[in-house]
């Protein structure tokens, strides 16, 4: 998986495929672990990139407004 920093923290260097557990703002990680990568991403700390650079983007699922269950 492949991600980007939004935030400075202080990370797991293993997981991350880095040599350095300090992480900078902006800063790309191709290696890391699946599930750390989600885990960092579901925290704001970080964003999923494509193999150009470009950040995925995930729009919501559209669905029609729900009606009432009672007329009165």
């Amino acid at each position: 998986m492949k991600i980007k920093a939004l935030w400075g923290f202080a990370g797991n260097a293993t997981l991350l495929g880095a040599d350095s557990s300090s992480v900078r703002a902006g800063q790309v990680f191709d290696e890391v672990d699946d599930e750390y990568g989600h885990t960092l991403i579901g925290k704001g700390l970080a964003e999923e990139v494509d193999g150009d650079g470009k950040t995925k983007t995930f729009a919501p699922k559209q669905s029609k407004a729900a009606g009432p269950k009672e007329n009165k």
